[in-house]
């Protein structure tokens, strides 16, 4: 997986890409170069789970990043676990109490409601097929790892470490970390970039990253991490004098994130001899770091260009790594991405592009409601309406009953003045997503339907126009939307059982993910899994 790796670079950038990498699997495997994610609210959470299951987030319940839990009242993070905290393990080696992600009180795959392809492999295989998620980030590891991984491991910031939780070890009364986990982290390969700037792959090459992204200075790029600006090259240990957490946010947000984590999947597949035991082994890498520095720079820019070209080298270098451990014929890869991403909106790349701050929507809603209804009393109208909860919109249902309001007309009113905002394409209702119409003229109600769930969503989902980014940053970019640009990701096969079949065009869903790697597994796809692998696959199996 890479995360935020839009469909289209594998075309637009393949003239730079090396043979041994995404051309080796175009060539001998298998390209499905239309592949799309079926279902809005395009974010990474939702992105990991319904490729690991086959479901879309109206079954398996991963709706957002976050979102708003209304018996409780709180907003609540995807994998936060649930009733208690877990520890992190080994413990945080730093005294920091900044959050990093959700690690506040641990994680867990609690909040996911359907099992994943690992947790049809531990249970179809009797726990003999082992499986290993690793990622930056905590919520990729977790919802790809399922219920019973053999380890998952993500990274902390606050002090340069790959992390599990004590949640996966809660049956067991000594507990810790696998042995090559601890030995890449006792090893500090991550502080060996603190004196290292992230300059281009090709330094020499630099008519061709203007050709083929852009300038290295675009107008609405924001800056690095750490300090960094908007140009290359980008040091990466700022103003510090030894590598502390801004070093590691620095890491993580540059292609050495991507280096740290391969050599953390090379360390599981020797150690634990992955793919050489009495059943198949599933190892699932989540790169983080593409996303991470996408929001800053953008899909257009010279530090999209060189982390994807570094992706590619880096795949050749895993599949040669693979040949040589594993063996050639003995295991299959599969590439794929949680979702897309918008081009930056002040490269007036759509004619409705713009960036709008969020607090237009989040101030001027309630006051638009105390127009219409009258001022509210000291309860709002609004319980969760943020950058957190976008693009979801949770009314105050107690506060709107307490006036004697009819909720339906409260929700309307609401859903229509935020489509009058010149910049939204469409909003739609809870009532409205639930009446199972799908009108020609309402193109995107399909996706947000297979978003939707009620026990977690909010009343209205906010639609914006093509290229316009809501947010509460003044540069950079995002994701979310149901536009193609966000919904466009790649999806490769290569190896054992795959054909080799090349580039092919016909459109295919997200959703056939899972179910192509089970089949390569030879399990039977997970329960909630929507749809089969694709017919190319399946006709030639």
């Amino acid at each position: 997986m890479f995360d935020q790796m839009r469909g289209d670079y594998l075309e637009r950038w393949a003239p730079l890409f090396g043979p041994d990498g995404f051309e080796r699997i175009k060539k001998d495997g298998v390209w499905f170069s239309e592949c799309h994610i079926p279902y809005a609210c395009t974010s990474t959470a939702p992105g990991h789970a319904s490729l690991s299951t086959g479901a879309a987030p109206r079954d398996h319940g991963i709706i957002e990043n976050e979102w708003f839990d209304r018996e409780k009242g709180v907003k609540v993070y995807c994998c936060e676990p649930v009733g208690r905290a877990y520890e992190l393990v080994p413990p945080l080696a730093s005294e920091s109490k900044d959050l990093n992600r959700g690690a506040a009180t641990g994680y867990s795959p609690e909040r996911l409601l359907v099992p994943t392809v690992a947790d049809a492999l531990r249970e179809q295989t009797g726990r003999k097929g082992r499986v290993f998620s690793l990622s930056i980030k905590d919520r990729t590891a977790v919802l790809m790892g399922g219920q019973d991984p053999s380890g998952a491991y993500c990274f902390d910031t606050r002090d340069g470490r790959f992390h599990t939780g004590a949640w996966y070890g809660r049956k067991s009364e000594s507990f810790r970390e696998h042995a090559w986990v601890k030995e890449l982290n006792d090893s500090r390969l991550v502080d060996s970039w603190f004196n290292t700037s992230w300059d281009r792959l090709r330094p020499k090459a630099e008519a061709d990253y203007l050709k083929f992204a852009g300038p290295d200075d675009a107008l609405g790029e924001a800056d690095g991490f750490n300090g960094q600006g908007r140009t290359f090259p980008h040091a990466l240990r700022g103003k510090l004098t030894a590598p502390a957490k801004k070093y590691y946010d620095a890491v993580e947000g540059s292609p050495y994130g991507n280096e740290l984590l391969a050599t953390l999947a090379k360390k599981a597949v020797t150690a634990e001899k992955l793919g050489r035991g009495d059943a198949p082994d599933l190892l699932c890498v989540s790169f983080s770091s593409n996303d991470l520095l996408g929001h800053r720079w953008g899909p257009d820019s010279q530090e999209m260009l060189d982390v994807t070209l570094r992706s590619d080298q880096m795949v050749g270098e895993f599949l040669a790594f693979l040949d040589k451990e594993v063996g050639q014929g003995r295991y299959t890869l599969v590439v794929s991405a949680d979702h897309g991403v918008s081009p930056l909106p002040e490269l007036k790349k759509y004619p409705t592009a713009q960036r709008v701050m969020i607090d237009e929507l989040t101030t001027g809603l309630p006051k638009a409601l105390d127009a219409m209804f009258g001022a509210a009393p000291a309860a709002p109208w609004v319980a969760a309406f943020d950058a957190d909860t976008w693009p979801w919109v949770y009314l105050n249902q107690k506060s709107i009953k307490a006036r004697n309001l009819d909720p339906d007309k409260v929700t309307e009113a609401a859903a229509g003045w935020l489509a009058g905002r010149g910049y939204i394409d469409t909003t739609f209702t809870r009532k409205q997503i639930e009446d199972g119409q799908f009108p020609a003229d309402q193109p995107f109600k399909k996706s947000v339907a297979l978003a939707y769930r009620p026990d977690r969503c909010g009343d209205v989902i906010v639609i914006p126009k093509a290229g316009v980014q809501v947010t509460p940053y003044k540069g950079g970019t995002g994701h979310g939307s149901p536009h193609p640009y966000d919904t466009h990701i790649p999806f490769l096969a290569y190896g054992a059982g795959v054909p080799p079949l090349g580039k092919r065009t016909e459109k295919v869903s997200s959703l056939a993910v899972a179910p192509t790697l089970a089949q390569a597994l030879g399990i039977k796809p997970p329960r909630a899994a929507a749809l089969p692998a694709p017919e190319a696959l399946t006709k030639t199996k």
